[in-house]
């Protein structure tokens, strides 16, 4: 029991830590640039640039590790919501 009171504070704590880590003004300019760079990696597997696309995953991919290390969720990108076409 004391266990998992342990536990349940240890989870408060680094929730916490994230939501002060969220109301920085530079890691919601980070979020919108993961959120960038995940379009743009989208957009550059129509490309033959191959350089371009390894470079914009390493730099995606970084900021990840980064968001993750911090006990922050990683941002999923945005997609538009609309209703499905009836066949």
């Amino acid at each position: 029991m004391i266990a998992d009171l342990k536990k349940k504070i240890e989870e408060i704590e680094k929730r916490k830590a994230a939501k002060a880590l969220k109301a920085d003004p530079a890691t919601k300019e980070a979020n919108a640039a993961f959120r960038a760079l995940t379009k743009a990696v989208e957009k550059s597997k129509a490309s033959s640039d191959a350089g371009l696309k390894r470079a914009l995953s390493d730099a995606q991919r970084s900021l990840a590790e980064y968001f993750e290390s911090k006990g922050m969720k990683v941002p999923k990108a945005r997609k538009p919501r609309a209703r499905r076409k009836k066949k």
